[in-house]
């Protein structure tokens, strides 16, 4: 069954919603009566994980299911998490979202660096890419479309230590990128 839903087979994949709704109910259930928020979107947010694990799931590796029930959970602990850090965020009147910041591939407005503007704000993500190895810019590209570490190193076959590691790599060569400009900078004003 779960080689044919894999595959795109809508019987199978009736199926196997049905095998796992109970378990998907229950533990969206679960996590919405520890944190206060609605099990529906829970839920929403583990049939979203389970396929999107779907394709990757190896049915010759222990029970497929409980592969799909472990992204499931994490897919609600990481939507718990957003949503927990999102009503903690201070609100700043100067951000507005705009239709060009809302359209915009890089995932940075003008409002992101102050005092730069979009074209400003994609040449300095296009220097930043040109001082990260293949690895740290399929990351970087991963975290710019808003995915969670642990997507990511699924995506790519690794664990989320390993995307951290890579994050920590990522920050350095940004921190070094404004260091060369601000030298750059006072070195004009000499």
């Amino acid at each position: 069954m779960m080689l044919r839903a894999r595959s795109g087979d809508v019987v199978a994949q009736d199926r196997l919603r049905e095998t796992l709704r109970p378990r998907l109910e229950s533990l969206a259930g679960y996590y919405a009566s520890r944190t206060g928020m609605d099990s529906a979107d829970l839920l929403q947010e583990a049939w979203v994980a389970v396929f999107e694990a779907l394709p990757t799931i190896d049915v010759t590796v222990g029970t497929p299911s409980q592969y799909l029930l472990k992204h499931a959970r994490w897919q609600i602990l990481d939507h718990i998490r957003w949503n927990k850090r999102r009503s903690h965020e201070m609100l700043e009147d100067s951000f507005t979202e705009t239709m060009e910041a809302a359209d915009n591939n890089f995932a940075i407005s003008s409002t992101a660096l102050p005092g730069t503007s979009d074209v400003e704000a994609k040449m300095i993500v296009e220097d930043l890419e040109r001082r990260l190895s293949h690895r740290q810019k399929a990351i970087l590209q991963g975290l710019l479309d808003g995915h969670t570490w642990r997507q990511i190193g699924d995506s790519l076959g690794c664990t989320s230590a390993n995307v951290a590691y890579h994050v920590r790599g990522i920050r350095q060569a940004y921190v070094d990128l404004v260091h060369t400009g601000m030298e750059a900078a006072y070195a004009t004003l000499d």
